[in-house]
């Protein structure tokens, strides 16, 4: 299945081919690649050369490596976690500001909002109403630390109703960094009020099947929470 590679980037031509053999549909998940002696023959390498490849392959999350008499490298399903640690180890350095997740927030958070009002299930619609009363407790009860994991998954729960893997990855994505960014800012009382009453407009307009509403309301609210955080930011000096 494999060529041999080139020893002067040989970890980087291993983990190519076995991408794309995988991406390509030639090894599927749960397979097993093949024993080490196999690959170490086929891409004509020693074994340090080969496991620095399956150890590149295996953080990417691509491949899994069990021990054992039965073990190997076998294809894995990616994980959603890996993935978002991947994107953010590559905008790590790309200077990104409150603006920036909010010019993405409002293409794709107003279109979900939408498509959850159109077509949200009755146990996914339960789910966000079961979100939004444990926001209403603990904004009155606390502890306050707890309200913006929350307020995320309001989010999260109406981007997984399009059931689009992509926009969920995407916003699920943002959201992460959004909720680092209230954990530097942290808001006030006053600003969870409002991010609160505005979860109680969208979910009234998503109850009530009503896209176009769902999606004026998802749109205000993602504006004011840019204006309010870049607010905080800036009254207290803070560059994010």
């Amino acid at each position: 299945m494999f060529d041999a590679v080139r020893h002067s980037k040989a970890p980087q031509q291993i983990i190519r081919q076995i991408r794309n053999a995988i991406l390509e549909g030639k090894l599927a998940p749960g397979d097993r690649i093949a024993s080490d002696n196999e690959l170490m023959e086929q891409f004509s390498v020693s074994k340090q050369t080969l496991r620095e490849a399956l150890r590149a392959l295996e953080y990417t999350g691509l491949i899994e490596i069990r021990k054992g008499a039965a073990g190997g490298a076998f294809v894995a399903e990616v994980d959603m976690d890996i993935t978002k640690e991947s994107l953010a180890n590559f905008l790590h350095f790309r200077n990104l500001s409150v603006r920036h997740l909010s010019e993405v927030r409002k293409i794709i958070e107003p279109y979900s909002a939408g498509m959850a009002a159109a077509s949200i299930a009755p146990e996914e619609l339960r789910k966000l109403e079961e979100i939004n009363e444990a926001c209403l407790r603990i904004a009155a009860e606390g502890p306050p630390g707890e309200l913006t994991k929350y307020e995320i998954r309001f989010h999260r729960a109406i981007a997984n109703t399009t059931h689009n893997p992509i926009l969920i990855l995407m916003l699920d994505f943002v959201e992460n960094i959004l909720e680092d960014a209230k954990k530097i800012l942290q808001p006030d009382a006053a600003f969870s009020r409002e991010v609160i009453n505005a979860h109680q407009r969208i979910l009234a307009a998503i109850r009530a099947g009503d896209p176009e509403l769902a999606e004026k309301e998802m749109l205000a609210h993602v504006t004011e929470v840019e204006q309010g955080l870049d607010r905080l930011a800036k009254d207290r000096g803070i560059v994010i």
